[in-house]
């Protein structure tokens, strides 16, 4: 019997070549989104799992009251982690981690100039309990006792390869910071899902005294401080203490309400209101999307399959009609057509596996991540796919095995079925609207979300953002005058002198020193006083020369710029700063000093707003002027048309000017961009997922235009021969979809808006969400069902009535 169910399942699917194929085609589509969908969750939710003291692992993280709310800080006071230590012995290991970006480590070499590479990320002052909290292969030599002294460092396997050309690069001596580290162990290169990708790590002791020479009062977001907490012990109860805490080290004059919390390590990738060493992070709401996202792919495929094999069940009648007259139950029946449906599915998962892994080649560089099908050591990968397998098997094959094997014999093989006797018609007509619904969801999403994304980059951020040069300074500079104690010592600045020599140069039309553009990702905070008012406020700090606001295009509302010194001698503040401190009027507040970083000047200007941050973020208080200590960048106006001529006569002067580091440079709006680089790639994701479940749907629009064409075949011949044009018949037709459409329409809008204003409501500034992009989803869900039944309906319209009248 099951040789004959294959015979027969082998012989439909080759007679109904094209049925088959839709069908296998709508599964493999829908399959290979949700794999891809799965396995990007899986990936992100392994993130430092695979540490066995995960759960007495904590962050201590500090927030307090911002001008816009709550302020969140991963980053903790470099003198935290001892004071720690001393007064919370629940803690069994304490590890402070000060992790650096963008920096270049030098090889020194027995003959020639040292080798020097640029490290974007991966290196990390920390200290050796860092072993005794995370887990880490360690291949050589001894990691724990490699951060004990100074000037040792642990290195990663393929930094020991990259550096000194082997894996053993015990005792093998690398420069970072104008200190020498020698290499005191090798451990396995950190994995991709990991929030602590340290490749380098270098012994904190080193850098200790000067670090922690900054004191209780100041935070940096890459300085933080884990603990790992002694079995049984609470961290609740602990947290409990840490006001305490806070107030002893801080004292009690606490005006923005800042206090120490626990955040657990299993929360870290989670979290966004906090950053991580890997600076990125997902927030579990974007997963459970994710898994919303492949169940509706794997229930519109399902359901395109139900609408295709019941419209080609009338073709089977007379089978079914012949097998229950020759003895056969509806038991056997059921079994036949879902061991059909079981083959088709699994044909469709083996080609889904094998595109999958086509979908990763281009997936895994767009996203920055390490997705693979590993069937050898992850058992999840096997348990994903039989359960796929039998989920799909059973949703796309039980409905149209009942129905089949429940033809009654007598009516099957004098081919009297119809459509309201052979199937659940209301049934199907409810899977296609669900269908619509989730295409439109889809539509409208993504709509909104590229709306979005024209949004941020057709604001106006309150700056010049275009055609702007930035060039790393990679020395800082102190004032002659402040080492001499004299006023008025001359200062040889060699990136003044760098600035001067750019201005000369055709096709650059301006220059500045300072620390960051006015949007940065590298932002400096502190408190400050205004004259006559006791209440500390909170700002951003931007150090710049006298070029600054011309070179960005700042707009000056009241005061004057300030003169190009190496020292600040007046402020210009933001007017959100001057509303901030209760100068409605701007021009009140030009005169007022401000005591900030220990220093009391006037406030000499007023600038109309600009953004400091990506348009996640309210406009902030911000403080602007000049203290060559603090530049890091060197920011040019430049022709395009000129800017590679530009950017190879910087170069050589740049290489010049700093022989011992690596010349780089970037592109103001391209920076700007990366804010927004996680929605982007949403918005593309979301864009091909869309893609796939709008074809999905056209496959099952086609299906129940292959049904009513199969029901209505006497019917169109009839109405022909009556007179009937083509033109009506086709209309006929459309108004079926029509109304289905428009259903599926009122079904997917509320949970579209809803969806949707919570997406938008991440964002400070944002679109509206009216009825256009609702309006827009329904017309183009409209235009594909047209396009999609139209050949069906047309070549039914079209057929010769004589041979539809003989249609059985």
């Amino acid at each position: 019997m099951l040789r004959n169910y294959l015979t027969t399942a082998l012989r439909n699917l080759l007679r109904d070549r094209t049925s088959a194929i839709i069908n296998i085609a709508g599964l493999t589509l829908g399959i290979t989104g949700s794999l891809v969908l799965f396995l990007t969750i899986l990936y992100y939710s392994s993130f430092d799992t695979f540490h066995t003291k995960r759960d007495r692992i904590y962050r201590v993280v500090n927030h307090s009251d911002g001008d816009d709310g709550k302020d969140y800080q991963p980053g903790v006071p470099a003198v935290l982690p001892d004071a720690f230590r001393l007064d919370f012995p629940e803690a069994e290991a304490v590890v402070f981690a000060s992790y650096r970006s963008g920096s270049l480590v030098t090889i020194p070499q027995l003959i020639g100039e040292p080798k020097k590479y640029e490290e974007e990320r991966g290196i990390v002052f920390t200290e050796p309990s860092f072993f005794s909290i995370f887990d880490r292969d360690v291949l050589l030599g001894d990691a724990a006792k490699g951060l004990d002294e100074a000037n040792e460092a642990v290195i990663g396997r393929s930094l020991a390869i990259k550096y000194f050309g082997k894996e053993d690069a015990i005792g093998e001596v690398l420069t970072f910071e104008n200190a020498e580290y020698r290499i005191a162990a090798v451990v396995q290169d950190a994995p991709s899902n990991t929030d602590f990708p340290f490749d380098l790590m270098l012994s904190y002791i080193t850098v200790k005294k000067e670090v922690e020479a900054r004191g209780w009062n100041s935070i940096w977001s890459d300085e933080q401080c884990y603990v790992l907490l002694r079995e049984g012990e609470s961290a609740e109860k602990l947290e409990a203490r840490l006001p305490a805490f806070y107030t002893k080290h801080l004292g009690k004059n606490n005006p923005e309400h800042s206090a120490f919390t626990l955040q657990s390590l299993k929360d870290l990738h989670f979290d966004d209101r906090y950053g991580t060493f890997s600076y990125s992070t997902i927030s579990r709401g974007m997963l459970t999307a994710f898994g919303v996202i492949a169940l509706f792919l794997i229930v519109t495929a399902c359901i395109n399959f139900i609408n295709l094999s019941t419209a080609e069940a009338m073709k089977r009648s007379k089978e079914v009609g012949v097998r229950k007259s020759l003895g056969s139950s509806r038991g056997q029946l059921i079994t036949q057509f879902l061991g059909e449906t079981t083959m088709v599915t699994l044909l469709a998962v083996v080609l889904s596996v094998a595109l999958v892994q086509v979908v990763f080649l281009f997936l895994n560089p767009f996203l920055k991540i390490d997705l693979s099908l590993d069937f050898n050591s992850n058992i999840i990968v096997w348990l994903c796919i039989a359960g796929v397998t039998i989920i799909v098997s059973v949703l796309s094959g039980l409905y149209p095995a009942f129905v089949v094997s429940g033809f009654k014999p007598a009516q099957a093989l004098k081919s009297q079925l119809t459509s309201k006797n052979s199937s659940g018609y209301a049934l199907r007509r409810g899977l296609v609207v669900l269908q619509f619904s989730i295409s439109q969801l889809f539509i409208i999403g993504t709509i909104v979300i590229t709306k979005q994304m024209d949004y941020f980059q057709s604001k106006d951020l309150g700056f010049s953002k275009e055609a702007i040069l930035e060039i790393p300074i990679p020395e800082s500079e102190t004032p002659l005058a402040l080492l001499t104690g004299e006023a008025n010592v001359a200062t040889v600045s060699k990136m003044r002198t760098l600035r001067d020599e750019a201005l000369r140069l055709p096709g650059v039309q301006k220059a500045s020193l300072n620390q960051a553009a006015p949007s940065s990702g590298h932002v400096s905070s502190t408190d400050f006083r205004v004259e006559g008012d006791e209440k500390a406020y909170g700002t951003q700090v931007k150090q710049a020369d006298g070029n600054y606001i011309d070179l960005f295009d700042l707009k000056l509302v009241a005061g004057q710029n300030f003169q190009d010194l190496d020292t600040a001698s007046g402020y210009i503040v933001n007017e959100k700063l001057a509303r901030t401190t209760g100068h409605t009027d701007v021009n009140k507040i030009i005169g007022k000093t401000i005591k900030l970083w220990g220093k009391t000047l006037p406030v000499i200007g007023v600038v109309k707003d600009f953004h400091t941050m990506s348009l996640h973020e309210p406009i902030g208080t911000t403080v602007i002027f000049s203290r060559i200590r603090g530049y890091k960048t060197l920011a040019l106006k430049v022709d395009m048309k000129q800017s590679q001529n530009v950017i190879a006569e910087m170069r050589s002067r740049w290489e010049a000017a700093y022989p011992t580091h690596i010349f780089s440079y970037d592109f103001l709006d391209e920076d700007i961009k990366e804010f927004y680089e996680h929605e982007q790639k949403m918005s593309v994701l979301l864009s091909i997922f869309t893609s796939i479940a709008i074809f999905i749907g056209c496959l099952g629009l086609f299906g129940l235009a292959t049904f009513i064409a199969n029901q209505k075949t006497k019917e169109i011949g009839v109405r022909k021969v009556l007179g009937a044009s083509v033109e009506s018949i086709v209309l006929m037709f459309s108004k079926e979809y029509a109304r289905l459409i428009l259903v599926g329409f009122v079904v997917a809008t509320p949970f579209a808006w809803f969806i949707l204003n919570q997406f938008l409501s991440e964002f400070a500034y944002r679109i509206e969400l009216g009825p256009v992009a609702f309006l827009a989803g329904l017309g183009v869900t409209l235009v594909i069902a047209v396009l999609t039944v139209g050949y069906k309906s047309l070549k039914a319209a079209v057929a010769n009535p004589v041979k539809s009248l003989k249609y059985e």
